[in-house]
């Protein structure tokens, strides 16, 4: 495919709604595109199985993606709404698939006439339709008027109603009395009050926030929805900016804009999805760099006495609970702010106002730590002894800062890069002579080892965007700039290779390979499956580090799991969570993140619930020879082999309850020792 001869006929379309990103065209039959166009977009039915409801198409002018959107009633609605989603990648063949046929609020359009081609029928009842919309001042909050239930209230509390493509007054006497041997609809009175909670620490959304180093040292702090104020009183104790509002617990409070906004379980709690709008638009609007936004995730519920109201459930002390799909959710906050969303933990999401402050932030997770000594320790150097004083002996501290900077990017820092640059040049002579001196004690092998890790870690964070909008380099901060440049020469160089470690993702020979040249991790040959600890993802090669990035871009932390394991053949990710990893002998499978990379979406599995618990056997399979508690976990391997059990052949093993029996039956503990021994030892 001649992707520039694709991107030449998608800026020369001569119809379609034009946005900075992208143009939208109406399309069943590919009759009015670009020969190249309609090609490309009827190969992509065909092999998709895309049918004709996907009527219209948006062709991304940033990167190279083409996705097929369904709206059914577009000609019979005056602003239908958006059913179904296909966005296929055309530089790695991902495709994502996404429902709103069942979503409380989904996307509408607007402005519909700028969809069609000049010379249809339709398009002068459109735009009339549009006119009188603009000129009644309905067009102007294109951030809540975008949703259907936020466009109706809107409509409602104008006064106006449609009679097909025309927009009219209600009449003066109309009233919405029902109708006789009508009964009216009794509103249910939702208990929000009791949605907050006294805490005895932080809660999550603001460690998360504190963890990734995003609250920083002057700036201000507003916990929107702050219930009883845990939040604002711990970080007012710890010396930041805080303050906070709440609709029931401090309606008295101003809201303000600051720095950094927190909308921590507030949206998950609010009954009527067209509130859920307002309060995320209102959020935002306070949040001058950084919006943390976090909710209960399906998968998560918790409560076994409730009943099913609206798209959420009515708990058994009155209150209201919506458990989001991670799609569902991060789609809400991308298309209420118009800005990408970060998962970083579960339901937990953050929202930059600055494209290079996010790209920062995915580019500083992607690396790793480096220590100098250690590095060259583990390549086998020493440091060279001198034979006469030098600028170290008299300037230790001052280089030893630069030399780890200068470790950290895998380059010469810049003046913007590092404190006292200046000294570092009088010090020594020259920022070069600095490096040679780092040379002279450390070894040149020490650097280079140190600027090919860093050169990975960028690589990492290049082919994980290629889930998600290109971003133009020029939109990237100069530390950012600086680092592909140092290490790929250009941008356009950085995604080639990227693009090439994403296509041998793709590969089950290739990442076989490279799983099986491991001296970690336990494989499974039969299954093609590779599962490793979450203390060894730092040591994993590019190809997998990129798996597991792109993971993170669709769910969050993968270091909040405690396994990891790779499905090589359908190209899945699934991060497990036990209780007690290390504690417990046999810890209990507690939750499942399963991850469909092609089609970009997430499963979360409770298993506390299950009808069978699982436990995992045979620990030491996963970790590191040098991990804490090793040698214990060997020693409960051993045991196990003495019971008849074998790695190869205990896949997710007898289940809790029956692994109990057998422990019965046997006369042993759960750490598989004589109950009678431990009788005697105590």
């Amino acid at each position: 495919m001649d992707v520039d001869a694709l991107r030449t006929a998608i800026i020369g379309l001569t119809f379609g709604k034009r946005l900075p990103t992208a143009i939208y065209v109406w399309d069943q039959t590919g009759e009015q595109l670009p020969p190249i166009l309609r090609t490309v977009c009827a190969e992509l039915r065909r092999r998709i199985n895309i049918g004709p409801d996907a009527n219209l198409l948006k062709f991304h002018t940033d990167q190279p993606k083409i996705s097929f959107l369904s709206y059914p009633r577009f000609f019979e609605d005056p602003h239908p709404a958006l059913a179904t989603s296909v966005v296929v990648n055309l530089a790695t063949g991902q495709v994502r698939h996404d429902s709103y046929a069942s979503r409380a609020n989904p996307p509408i359009l607007h402005r519909k006439e700028t969809f069609l081609p000049p010379d249809h029928p339709a398009r002068e009842r459109f735009a009339a339709l549009t006119k009188a919309e603009e000129e009644a001042g309905l067009l102007t909050e294109t951030s809540r008027i975008g949703f259907r239930l936020n466009w109706e209230q809107l409509i409602s509390r104008r006064g106006f109603t449609f009679k097909g493509h025309r927009l009219i007054a209600k009449p003066s006497d109309r009233t919405d009395v029902p109708s006789s041997g009508a009964v009216a609809a009794v509103p249910v009175r939702i208990d929000r009050h009791r949605t907050a909670i006294v805490r005895a620490e932080i809660s999550k959304p603001t460690k998360t926030l504190l963890e990734y180093r995003q609250l920083r040292s002057g700036e201000s702090f507003f916990d929107y929805g702050c219930g009883m104020g845990a939040d604002v009183r711990a970080l007012e104790a710890m010396g930041f900016v805080a303050s906070g509002w709440d609709p029931i617990h401090a309606p008295g409070d101003q809201r303000s804009p600051a720095d950094v906004v927190n909308l921590g379980f507030v949206l998950n709690v609010i009954e009527d999805p067209a509130e859920r709008v307002e309060v995320l638009s209102s959020a935002w609007a306070l949040a001058r760099r950084l919006l943390v936004v976090a909710t209960l995730i399906r998968g998560q519920e918790v409560y076994t006495d409730f009943q099913c109201f609206g798209d959420g459930v009515l708990t058994s002390r009155n209150t209201f609970q919506k458990y989001f799909e991670p799609a569902e959710i991060q789609s809400l906050i991308e298309d209420s702010t118009g800005c990408e969303a970060v998962p970083v933990a579960m339901g937990i999401y953050f929202v930059f106002r600055n494209v290079s402050e996010l790209q920062d932030f995915l580019s500083a997770r992607t690396q790793r730590f480096i220590d100098w000594e250690a590095l060259s320790h583990r390549l086998g150097l020493r440091r060279a002894l001198r034979q006469k004083a030098d600028p170290y002996d008299r300037h230790k501290d001052l280089l030893d800062a630069f030399w780890q900077i200068a470790v950290a990017l895998g380059r010469v820092p810049r003046e913007d890069e590092v404190d006292r640059l200046a000294d570092v040049r009088v010090a020594c002579g020259s920022l070069p002579k600095a490096m040679g001196l780092f040379i002279d004690r450390f070894g040149q092998a020490t650097f280079d080892a140190a600027r090919n890790r860093r050169r990975e870690d960028t690589l990492v964070y290049v082919a994980a965007g290629c889930l998600r909008k290109r971003v133009p380099f020029t939109t990237l901060s100069p530390k950012l700039q600086r680092d592909i440049q140092s290490f790929f020469g250009s941008f356009p160089e950085a995604e080639k290779r990227a693009l090439d470690v994403m296509f041998a993702a793709g590969d089950v020979d290739e990442l076989s390979l490279a799983v099986q040249q491991l001296g970690f991790g336990w494989w499974d040959a039969a299954e093609q499956q590779f599962t490793v600890h979450r203390s060894l993802l730092d040591e994993l090669p590019v190809i997998l580090r990129v798996y597991v990035e792109c993971g993170a871009r669709l769910f969050g932390n993968p270091r909040e799991a405690d396994l990891i394991k790779f499905h090589l053949r359908s190209r899945k990710l699934t991060f497990q969570i036990y209780d007690d990893f290390d504690g417990s002998p046999f810890p209990e499978l507690r939750l499942r993140i399963k991850i469909d990379l092609p089609k970009l979406f997430v499963t979360v599995l409770d298993q506390r619930h299950a009808n069978e618990q699982q436990i995992l056997y045979f620990k030491e399979r996963f970790v590191a020879a040098d991990y804490p508690g090793r040698k214990r976990f060997d020693q409960l391997g051993r045991r196990l082999r003495e019971l008849g059990f074998s790695p190869q052949t205990i896949s997710h093993g007898p289940t809790k309850a029956e692994f109990a029996q057998l422990l019965e039956e046997r006369g042993l503990t759960w750490a598989l020792c004589a109950r009678s021994r431990r009788r005697k030892s105590e």
